[in-house]
């Protein structure tokens, strides 16, 4: 899954590698966006490619309240067009979060106690995937409505198997799109592309080991992504 990710690019950067449409709404820069957090969206309206804000965390339209969000800020693909929460919207509701990079864990162990090691995933630079330094992730959105009539709009992404390089940290990565795989992806006339979520290259990412500092939500700075040498008692074949 993708629990953490990281926007080191404001809006304006954002649309120009996406040649999309600002909508005028600012985002701080975050090393280490949560679940729930408001994060930049875009999707298509019109052919026209707009950057919208949304909350990380999909509330169903028919749930009570906007407790669950938390928990479903992750789709697998290869159930999302079962799953109730997300079947009604695969065919309409598809959108991309753009992504600098994205944190994964693997338990490890250091000074022979069992620990989970953080490390960030970023573009494979010249890979197709790389979109000027950002990912283009496939996610769903959809927007609730409280019992005043307030709409919320949130999203959801997906992940699908991970690849042969991923897989030496976690067994899931996000569903990343080329370029071509985001006209797809956002394509009115295609229903549900899914095949997207299969085949993605060893050269879509790269990674590195980070402090454990980013396991700690409230850290947000720049100094997340400082690569750190892992100690030689710490194997990486404990996965």
């Amino acid at each position: 899954m993708c629990g953490r990710y990281v926007r080191k690019t404001g809006a304006r950067e954002i649309a120009q590698a996406f040649s999309a449409v600002d909508s005028g709404k600012s985002l701080a820069l975050n090393y280490n966006i949560s679940p729930t957090s408001d994060v930049y969206v875009l999707r298509a309206s019109d052919e026209v490619l707009n950057l919208d804000v949304m909350s990380w965390g999909l509330v169903p339209v028919w749930a009570k309240d906007v407790s669950r969000a938390a928990s479903l800020i992750n789709a697998r693909s290869e159930s999302v067009a079962e799953k109730p929460s997300f079947r009604n919207l695969i065919s309409r509701h598809r959108c991309v979060m753009p992504m600098n990079a994205y944190y994964e864990w693997k338990p490890m162990k250091a000074s022979g106690k069992p620990m989970k090691q953080p490390f960030v995933f970023f573009p494979g630079k010249g890979s197709d995937y790389d979109h000027d330094s950002h990912f283009a992730v496939a996610s769903l959105w959809s927007t609730w409505r409280d019992s005043e009539g307030k709409e919320l709009n949130t999203c959801v992404a997906l992940t699908t198997e991970a690849n042969e390089l991923v897989s030496r940290v976690h067994n899931r990565m996000p569903v990343l799109l080329t370029k071509d795989g985001m006209d797809q992806w956002l394509s009115s006339g295609i229903v549900a592309p899914l095949h997207l979520a299969h085949g993605i290259p060893n050269e879509a990412v790269q990674y590195y080991p980070v402090s454990t500092d980013v396991n700690n939500a409230r850290n947000h700075g720049p100094q997340l992504l400082e690569p750190i040498t892992l100690s030689e008692e710490t194997p990486e074949t404990l996965f």
